[in-house]
């Protein structure tokens, strides 16, 4: 059975035999890609769309929709789907069903139309409870939450709401959220896919709603395993720095990584700490674990990290510069939250200090088209706090660092 490739691609050739070194690993994963022809997993979709009043600005709403059914119309006969429509009261419009009758489905969506306050987290329950109600096995189960505004009605604190999605989430049913326009809260909708073991999607246009809704299919059916984890474990005296991707930590101590979608790698920068080392050995090894939704089973691999031995002429190695590009992207990230939580802090001047060590390390690193985007990605949050417009600054901001902790493009 085909399973995913481990690369290990490190900063130096070799380590030092004389003093401690520094070495970062650049982690690649990526899972087999899609056989032709072969079947996709079955998926079990809840719908949740925000109708609360807001959605009538810009025709949110109508994008939404269209977005909505966009999605019923990929999906095959056998799968299922739910869709659940919320403002201060919540209704599930179509129940959890197969998606058989297609145009059917389609026109109780039609007829979503705006209404009153925001019960996001009631919405999102309601949604969670339909896709459970027929959890199936060996596929997919997922609610798809779209929502404009900051959650006014019913549960609205943020920790309560991620335990909830994450309890969820260890019962088959996993989270994205997407998150349309300047007024809702980014921290909930991100802090929700993080427990939800699922996305989270900044869209700045109601229009950009359905080419978000493809990409978020696409990825579903091809995902090859899900509640992924990787393991860290040092050998000999190394010891583990520092992890440039900051992600999250599972209970066991393992990093919580993304969803593994066909032919997508993963990309994690690990710094490790080796002593003075005698002799060739294993510095490192990696775990890869994850579920794979077509057998219902637990898979794992691992890749060990062996390097030659150098003396004092270690520092003529030039270094290899994807993982100088890499851990400099990551790096620039971390800069960007650091920035926002200064921001949101009412410190102003950190906020700019944060954002020029961004542009040192953007200085430092090697010149090559990555980071030239990431440059151009750089200067657009820049501008949005020059001009003032905090909130535009803070959800780019934040959902620039998102995507590339998740090794995922820019959209």
């Amino acid at each position: 059975m085909k399973q995913p490739t481990i690369e290990l691609v490190p900063s130096h050739s070799a380590v030092r035999s004389d003093i401690p070194c520094t070495l970062d690993v650049l982690v690649r994963i990526t899972p087999p890609a899609a056989e032709l022809n072969a079947p996709r997993p079955a998926l079990n979709l809840g719908l949740v769309l925000d109708r609360s009043g807001s959605m009538a600005s810009q025709n949110k709403i109508g994008f939404a929709r269209e977005a909505a059914v966009y999605a019923v119309q990929q999906l095959l006969p056998t799968d299922r789907v739910s869709v659940t429509i919320f403002d201060d009261k919540i209704q599930t419009i179509v129940p959890n069903t197969t998606a058989e009758d297609k145009g059917r489905i389609v026109e109780l969506i039609q007829s979503a139309h705006p209404g009153g306050s925001t019960n996001l987290h009631g919405g999102w329950k309601e949604g969670g409870e339909q896709v459970g109600k027929n959890l199936v096995a060996g596929g997919l189960n997922r609610v798809l939450l779209l929502s404009d505004g900051l959650a006014n009605v019913g549960e609205t604190n943020l920790d309560a709401i991620a335990t909830a999605v994450n309890r969820l989430a260890k019962e088959g049913v996993s989270t994205t959220t997407m998150g349309l326009g300047d007024d809702y809260n980014e921290d909930l909708l991100e802090a929700m896919a993080q427990s939800g073991d699922g996305n989270y999607y900044y869209i700045e246009s109601p229009k950009q709603l359905p080419d978000i809704f493809q990409t978020e299919l696409k990825g579903l059916m091809a995902t090859f395993g899900n509640t992924v984890s990787l393991g860290i474990e040092p050998q000999d005296g190394v010891t583990v720095a520092d992890v440039l991707n900051d992600l999250d930590r599972l209970p066991s101590g393992l990093l919580k990584l993304p969803n593994l979608v066909a032919g997508m790698p993963i990309l994690v920068v690990v710094r490790l700490t080796v002593p003075p080392t005698a002799q060739e050995g294993q510095l490192c090894r990696f775990r890869l674990a994850w579920n794979d939704p077509s057998q219902g089973e637990r898979r794992e691999t691992t890749a060990p990290l062996y390097l030659p031995v150098m003396g004092p002429t270690w520092g003529s190695l030039a270094p290899n510069m994807e993982v100088q590009e890499r851990a400099a992207l990551l790096l620039i990230s971390r800069s960007k939250k650091a920035a926002t939580l200064c921001l949101e802090r009412g410190d102003f001047e950190g906020a700019l200090r944060c954002l020029k060590e961004a542009r040192s390390i953007l200085a430092g690193a090697p010149d090559t088209p990555e980071m030239r985007r990431e440059a151009q990605a750089l200067a657009e949050i820049e501008a949005y706090i020059e001009s003032g417009d905090r909130i535009k600054f803070l959800k780019q901001a934040k959902y620039q660092a998102y995507q590339r902790r998740q090794s995922k493009p820019y959209p």
